[in-house]
């Protein structure tokens, strides 16, 4: 209920003083695990990619940054709307595990391959990370786009994109090659999407 109407607003905030466009919401897996995997520009992301896709299904995780958590009210309410504490200066066993369990109950998880916002076409190293869960749940990918259009300095629209989902079946990520490549070639599909 809480996050119904959370998202429900968000999504109406959004339109109303972002007019934001949503393209290939068809492409969204309407049940089944599946790893949403985006850019990351501002700290709008998180609630606005996850806004649109609680119209379609209200099965969704994201990982988000222990540091949100530091503040009671806030950590009960992102806890409350299916957010996973994730410590990012280490491999956080913790948060996997409850990653691989929301996968692994057919949930949809929300990750950040780069692991942080990217400033100004700033190149960033993607984590390894969405390497481990789609070796372990075999979860297929779902490549999103978002960006934002500025009218002079002032921010006029976000535009996300859902593009097709990739199969991770394919990939042996048993070999370490694959496995340290896999989020690059993920972030260049990302990049490669057309606003």
């Amino acid at each position: 209920m809480i996050k119904n109407l959370a998202t429900f607003l968000i999504r109406v905030v959004l339109d109303i003083f972002f007019r934001t466009e949503i393209r290939g919401i068809e492409n969204i897996p309407v049940n089944g695990k599946v790893i949403v995997a985006s850019n990351h520009i501002s700290n709008i992301d998180p609630p606005a990619i996850l806004s649109y896709i609680n119209k379609y299904r209200n099965d969704t995780a994201v990982l988000a940054k222990k540091e949100l958590f530091k503040n009671p009210l806030l950590g009960a309410f992102l806890r409350k709307m299916g957010a996973i504490e994730v410590d990012r200066r280490k491999a956080d066993i913790t948060a996997f595990k409850k990653s691989i369990r929301a996968l692994e109950e057919g949930n949809l998880l929300l990750i950040f391959p780069e692991g942080t916002r990217r400033k100004e076409n700033k190149e960033i190293k993607p984590k390894s990370g969405i390497s481990f869960l789609a070796k372990k749940t075999k979860a297929p990918i779902l490549p999103v786009k978002i960006a934002s259009v500025k009218n002079g300095l002032k921010l006029s629209k976000i535009i996300i994109v859902f593009d097709k989902p990739i199969e991770t079946e394919m990939y042996n990520f048993d070999d370490e090659n694959v496995f340290q490549e896999f989020p690059k070639v993920i972030m260049e599909k990302i990049y490669s999407i057309k606003i």
